[in-house]
């Protein structure tokens, strides 16, 4: 059995003093983060030497990327381009590392027990990533790192459109209420490509968005957000109910490096939204979870030889899927915390913060 466990953490962020320092990328002030407890001191200390290389990682795949683009002549998106400028870029490089650093000192599993580099890997690129979304909802078109469109049904341009698209292969909750298609789509399953699951997946889309837009505008109108801030919170919100959230989990994950297949195979993803109270005020939280079970084969990327990967595949030997047991799962898990930020620009932020994650592979023999 192979097994890697993630953080797992029921508690809210602490508040307290940045750990920011404006030092160069390659440096990141230490002594200010140094609070007496050795297992908070270890934590720190391992979390700054992970920071270190997730970011040089990003960095290099960003330098990489643009070479291949240059040698086939070929022009990037702005969004691309714009990605590969903040991992290239020295000082926000150094400001993305700062941050991490100050996530980390504030989480309160790092005051309660030693984390492998691993967990610190999970939980500092989850949080770069989902806090970076948020924030390119807040820059001009030109100088953001995605393209997500919106669209809505009482608002206008306000949730994303991959959740729209998608809704019907999830399962929801808001605030305790429940939606979900998958029971009735497997018995429809006969009429696949039909009109009338057409028309099923059409309804339950239109239930479950105008439900979630219902929702986050009463909580946005009882914070007193404007306009703007109203859309851009719903903004925020929806994209990481949708592909991007998943996609957020997968680029931080260990159970993203495997690639699981055979008869059984099911994925289930569910998100669920609700308020929460803390020091922060009511705010949001948000709970998304992907599960793959039953599968009985899989390849890691050393096996597929893919980029960076040691796997004998390289040498342009196909390697056969390795074996497992039936009982064997992938489970990622995080809990976001949305809250409406301070007055930038005339526009409220939204703030989005990992408060919970786990990151587990459970690879079972199979059996001789």
């Amino acid at each position: 059995m192979q097994q890697l466990r993630g953080v797992h953490s029921s508690f809210l962020m602490c508040g307290g003093p940045y750990c920011g320092t404006g030092e160069m990328a390659s440096e990141i002030n230490f002594s200010s983060c140094i609070t007496g407890s050795t297992i908070t001191n270890k934590n720190f200390a391992a979390a700054r030497s992970v920071i270190q290389k997730v970011f040089g990682e990003l960095e290099l795949q960003c330098v990489e990327e643009r070479e291949q683009y240059r040698k086939a002549n070929q022009t990037p998106s702005a969004a691309k381009f714009n990605r590969w400028t903040t991992y290239t870029s020295k000082t926000r490089v150094r400001d993305c590392m700062s941050s991490s650093m100050e996530f980390i000192k504030h989480h309160p599993e790092c005051r309660s027990r030693l984390l492998s580099d691993e967990q610190l890997r999970f939980l500092i690129l989850l949080q770069h990533f989902v806090a970076e979304d948020t924030g390119d909802l807040y820059l001009p078109e030109c100088e953001r790192k995605h393209s997500d469109m919106f669209e809505g049904i009482l608002t206008e341009g306000a949730v994303n459109s991959q959740l729209i698209k998608d809704a019907h292969r999830s399962e929801w909750s808001v605030e305790g209420r429940p939606f979900s298609l998958q029971a009735q789509l497997a018995e429809d399953s006969h009429d696949i490509g039909g009109e009338h699951r057409k028309r099923v997946i059409a309804a339950f889309q239109k239930e479950l968005v105008t439900a979630l837009e219902t929702y986050l505008l009463e909580y946005c109108e009882k914070r007193g957000l404007s306009q703007l801030g109203t859309k851009r919170f719903l903004q925020a919100v929806t994209t990481q109910m949708s592909q991007c959230g998943l996609a957020n989990l997968d680029r931080s994950s260990q159970a993203a490096r495997y690639f699981v297949s055979g008869q059984g195979l099911d994925q289930r993803t569910t998100y669920s939204l609700s308020a929460m109270d803390g020091s922060f005020g009511e705010s949001l939280q948000l709970s998304m979870l992907c599960m793959k079970t039953g599968f009985s084969q899989y390849h890691t990327e050393d096996t597929l030889g893919m980029p960076g990967s040691r796997g004998a595949s390289l040498s342009g030997v196909d390697v056969p899927p390795m074996i497992c047991a039936p009982s064997s799962y992938l489970y990622q898990y995080a809990t976001l915390r949305f809250t409406a930020g301070p007055v930038t620009s005339g526009c409220e932020r939204a703030e989005c913060v990992v408060i919970d994650a786990l990151d587990e592979v459970h690879i079972d023999a199979a059996a001789q």
